[in-house]
């Protein structure tokens, strides 16, 4: 049988997984990073995919993870700049494909500030940008477009959230200060904000002749229209009050005079009133997450080397429990204690046995603190035997370990939600490394 799927689904599977990290049940998030070694070629690394070797080999890889709270996503949609000279799509109740990737009903002007287009002047191209930031009203712009101002994007938000090609929206639950609450506030459910004419009808002479009738569930709509005296058409119904509580709506027009055959129809707000929730109204169904790596996070994580892999893990374990982690940080490199002289390379593989090949604990070299004597290593193949040596197979160091102590996390345990594997980024002591990542719903 034909069936439908609403948008809404959509929004809504964005919502909940949004709501899981910042409410009940409280998910817990994190970005996770690795990967020492080259790619075959680094400048295109190896295309990504969720395979079960693909989540072992992640885990070999991770050096460490940052947790991702609730302020670090964002609901987002398509970025469209108001641009002189292009021709807008209007808000229809009744339109089908309001929400095709072809159909732009929204724009976010220069100040960062967003609109829904209630009216486009029956297809004309718009030329002047909407500016106006009045909460209750639809405002028109001397092109004969109608907007309705729905939220300006924050200083914060530009930062984070404002992609080339996307910009957050948000419902807000709260008065936070800003604009927005007003506009959610004083939404009208069923208003009447535009009357489309479907046909301009003739031998209309006389404006003050013409009677515009809106019969509905509603009350308090009114109208006018405009005439063209050369043609003697009509041209145009404005609102005058846009009512409320309408959820159908039939448009008569008459005239006193031999003005006949204009034909209108309303178009209906959507429920609860143009701007009560954006992230619904403009199909906000992608979540954008920005998570970033701060310095080294209170001493937490390793810089001096490079990465090559980023993902996202939901909910893991720490080590050797049943109890979900909840750093805000955390190392899952493996850290060795060595006593000795010399010093271990970045990236080369160290191990502890007769011989390389007979070697019964091996790693790869994350990074050496020749201060603290603390190495560490992912990749790990066995374990370390305390009291044994470690050999560098490169640098040919050979340093005793005296002590070790396992990664943050229980390995193999949450959910990988995503991996990307990217060209080679170096950490640094006074660098942030900061990550948008898209989940399309």
């Amino acid at each position: 049988m034909p069936s439908s799927t609403f948008i809404d689904l959509r929004v809504n599977n964005a919502e909940q997984f949004k709501n899981s990290v910042t409410g009940t049940p409280n998910t817990k998030l994190f970005l996770v990073f690795g990967k020492v070694d080259p790619w075959a070629n680094d400048a295109s690394p190896n295309v990504s995919n969720s395979s079960m070797s693909t989540i072992y080999e992640i885990w070999d890889n991770m050096i460490g993870g940052k947790r991702i709270l609730g302020g670090d996503i964002s609901h987002v949609i398509p970025r469209h700049n108001w641009t002189s000279n292009t021709v807008y799509t209007a808000y229809d109740d009744k339109s089908t494909n309001l929400y095709s990737s072809n159909t732009i009903f929204y724009v976010m002007n220069s100040s960062y500030s967003v609109y829904k287009c209630i009216a486009n002047n029956y297809g004309s191209a718009s030329t002047i940008e909407p500016t106006s930031v009045n909460p209750s009203i639809v405002s028109t712009t001397g092109d004969g477009y109608s907007w309705k101002y729905m939220y300006t994007i924050s200083d914060s938000e530009k930062i984070r959230f404002v992609t080339d090609s996307y910009i957050p929206v948000k419902n807000l639950t709260g008065d936070d200060g800003s604009l927005q609450w007003q506009v959610q506030n004083t939404a009208v459910s069923g208003a009447i904000n535009s009357i489309v004419l479907t046909n301009s009808g003739n031998n209309y002479t006389n404006v003050s002749n013409i009677i515009i009738t809106i019969t509905g569930d509603g009350t308090s709509v009114s109208a006018t229209p405009t005439v063209n005296t050369t043609t003697n058409t009509i041209t145009n119904v404005i609102i005058t009050n846009p009512g409320k509580n309408y959820t159908y709506a039939n448009v008569q027009i008459t005239d006193k005079g031999l003005g006949s055959n204009a034909t209108a129809r309303a178009i209906i707000s959507p429920i609860n009133g143009h701007g009560t929730n954006p992230v619904y109204e403009l199909g906000g169904k992608n979540i954008l997450i920005d998570a970033q790596l701060k310095y080294t996070e209170n001493n937490i994580l390793p810089v001096g080397n490079d990465f090559r892999q980023i993902s996202i893990l939901k909910d893991p374990y720490y080590y050797n429990t049943s109890i979900p982690a909840g750093n805000l940080a955390f190392i899952q490199a493996l850290t060795l204690t060595c006593d000795g002289v010399g010093d271990f390379q970045n990236d080369e593989i160290i191990y502890q046995g007769s011989s390389f090949n007979q070697s019964t604990f091996m790693g790869r070299v994350v990074s050496w603190n020749s201060t603290t004597s603390k190495l560490l290593v992912i990749n790990t193949k066995g374990t370390p035997t305390i009291s044994q040596s470690i050999v560098g197979a490169t640098s040919f160091t050979t340093r005793v370990a005296t002590n070790y102590i396992n990664g943050t996390l229980k390995k193999y345990s949450g959910r990988l939600l995503y991996v990307d594997n990217i060209q080679p980024i170096t950490r640094a002591s006074d660098q942030i490394e900061d990550f948008q990542i898209l989940l399309r719903f």
